[in-house]
């Protein structure tokens, strides 16, 4: 968090409030003026061979790049864009989302100087918008087309295994590309994944350990005689109504046949 925070004050003073607002403003703009100059949208990604003949405007104008050239779809991409902007902005405030769209803009700058001669648009690091989003609300539903439901997370597991693809098969271009989109996603969220991942190999471990058969359980159900090594995620709960110390799982705490009742009525 720290090397955050010093990210925050050095991005502070390029700060633009409501950034995901002013660039969906710059693709609708740009798209309508391409309508009355056809060529305008060709001159608009960044290509550093063509910057270095003096074609400066690109280092800005890829970022507004639109997403789609068809009306309907650039409003279905620009609204989906806008809602998982606007919600890490609430989250982090709008100078460290700021913080993390200046990163990857650098880090796509970079990138598009290594491959030289390839377009490159800010759609890759518009999607690391995405990835964030879901990586803070992974169950959050949003509707394909406006019709079918589907939870981020899919989309986002669509997404990487995508990134890997082009790791594996793609051109070095490719690689580069998808290297600098993911970037500042991996400086914001790689050391809470891997606390993570470091989580769920102790609860595995944890759990082989209790399924070992010298290991004695901790918990049986007395009614139906699970334990908590072949079930270590049950919840085992303790019958006060019962003699002794009778454990029973969550099915059977509220339906079984206490054992003082059953002697009482023996007697």
């Amino acid at each position: 968090m720290k090397f955050l925070d010093r990210l925050e004050r050095i991005f502070r003073p390029f700060a633009i409030p409501n950034l995901t607002q002013v660039l969906i403003a710059g693709q609708v703009v740009l798209l309508i003026a391409s309508f009355a100059q056809p060529g305008l949208l060709a001159g608009a990604p960044l290509v550093w061979n063509e910057v270095l003949k003096g074609e400066f405007w690109r280092l800005l104008t890829f970022l507004i790049v639109p997403f789609r050239a068809n009306p309907l779809w650039l409003f279905f991409a620009c609204y989906i864009f806008y809602l998982f902007g606007n919600s890490l902005q609430a989250i982090w405030g709008y100078v460290r989302y700021n913080a993390f769209l200046w990163l990857g803009i650098l880090f796509t700058i970079a990138a598009a100087a290594l491959v030289r001669d390839q377009p490159v648009t800010g759609h890759f690091l518009y999607l690391t918008v995405f990835l964030a989003f879901a990586t803070y609300n992974p169950e959050f539903e949003i509707r394909l087309m406006f019709v079918l439901p589907i939870k981020v997370k899919y989309l986002a597991y669509f997404q990487v295994a995508y990134y890997l693809l082009q790791l594996v098969n793609g051109s070095n271009g490719d690689r580069v590309m998808v290297i600098a989109s993911i970037g500042n996603y991996l400086i914001f969220f790689a050391p809470a994944l891997f606390q993570r991942i470091r989580n769920v190999q102790r609860k595995v471990q944890w759990e082989s350990k209790q399924y070992k058969p010298g290991n004695k359980p901790r918990h049986v159900c007395a009614t139906c005689g699970i334990n908590s090594n072949t079930h270590p995620r049950m919840d085992f709960r303790y019958c006060s109504k019962c003699d002794g110390e009778l454990a029973y799982c969550e099915e059977h705490l509220r339906n079984h046949e206490c054992v003082r009742a059953k002697a009482e009525t023996t007697l």
